[in-house]
């Protein structure tokens, strides 16, 4: 397998601290569909803690088509801290570096 990269086309995304977050993701070509795998690695100190996982979460979803696809992929990984991602032509694979924290706001009440 090759060494994931930190670029996504001509565009440079943005790096967390040190580079230790991240969201990984594959898309893998099925008849008739797409498979997009998500996972999340632990940082080097969550992974010295727990050796139970070799991510914090993992998600496989199902799409009809890749522009679906691509489309929550671009959206999960603005929601969790990623910039300048492209809405499309992603790689078969790749390793997005996001924020160390969370992103998203609570609704106003």
């Amino acid at each position: 397998m090759q060494p994931f990269k930190n670029t996504i086309g001509d565009m440079t995304l943005a790096c967390a601290l040190k580079g230790d977050h991240a969201i990984c993701y594959r898309f893998r070509y099925e008849m008739g569909y797409i498979k997009l795998r998500l996972w999340e690695p632990p940082t080097p100190d969550e992974n010295r803690d727990s050796q139970r996982s070799p991510y914090l979460y993992a998600a496989n979803l199902t799409f009809r088509t890749m522009q679906e696809a691509e489309a929550f992929l671009h959206g999960h990984l603005l929601s969790n801290g990623a910039f300048d991602v492209p809405e499309t032509d992603f790689p078969k694979e790749g390793r997005i570096e996001i924020l160390p924290f969370p992103t998203w706001q609570p609704n106003p009440s």
